[in-house]
């Protein structure tokens, strides 16, 4: 079934009309893979000027949803395909995933009080026996497993939110700044490739051995205070990561 018609009174460029509905039947794997999306087609279904729709193909081509081939055409690459920009702070890609209409799910389990690994225990400087929230939460989009992380993240003893309310607000430090005013200011990353193990196959549906990124982040409060740890695992091919550096 294909998506939607324009609407011209909206005051939505019209390309990003055409975009959207392209996106949504790619994403969905409703078009077929092996056929060109010509601009001859798009052309006759939108019944609009050529301007918009080679924009639409460029930015979807940008954002890794259409791919071109030397004198064959413009093809679409099903499955989500999500582009994170650099100006997306730590902590907010769920946020974000909405913002941009990709409709994310998050499912969050394992809530607990636990004292970390050794490694992370000593990356954040903590105490012998200091207890941290731990979760983990699994981000969809289009139904498709997208990042598994792991999370600890050090707050007051009564912070204790419940699985769904993690669920609902995308982000454990939104919910802590609500509560207890604490909120990241900056955070240092380090991203690695990695191959699927068996658990992480099962997660992302996909075989074993399959390129993963890993990406982990500490993350630093008011007085460059440690604040917590994550590790996000992504489904490689459907996930990239914009950055910047300055001089």
């Amino acid at each position: 079934m294909a998506y939607g018609e324009l609407d011209p009174s909206s005051g939505v460029p019209l390309y990003r009309q055409i975009k959207e509905i392209l996106r949504r039947e790619i994403a969905e794997g409703i078009v077929d893979p092996r056929r060109p999306m010509t601009e001859a087609q798009l052309l006759s279904r939108f019944d609009v000027s050529r301007a918009p729709i080679r924009q639409a193909l460029q930015e979807l081509a940008s954002e890794g949803y259409v791919y071109r081939k030397q004198g064959k055409g413009t093809f679409p690459v099903t499955g989500a395909r999500v582009q994170r920009p650099a100006d997306v702070r730590s902590g907010a890609l769920y946020q974000y995933l909405s913002d941009s209409g990709l409709h994310p799910t998050g499912k969050v389990s394992g809530i607990e009080r636990a004292e970390p690994p050794a490694r992370i225990r000593d990356l954040l400087g903590l105490e012998a026996h200091e207890r941290l929230l731990h979760f983990t939460r699994l981000i969809s989009v289009e139904d498709q497993p997208l990042v598994e992380a792991d999370v600890y993240i050090r707050a007051p003893e009564d912070f204790s939110p419940t699985a769904a309310e993690l669920e609902e607000q995308g982000s454990a430090f939104e919910l802590l700044a609500k509560e207890f005013g604490i909120m990241p200011v900056r955070a240092e990353h380090e991203a690695w490739a990695t191959a699927a193990t068996a658990e992480q196959a099962a997660t992302f549906g996909v075989t074993e051995g399959s390129p993963l990124l890993v990406i982990e982040t500490i993350f630093y409060t008011t007085g460059d205070l440690p604040a917590g740890w994550r590790s996000a695992v992504h489904q490689a091919e459907n996930f990239k990561y914009r950055f910047t550096t300055s001089r």
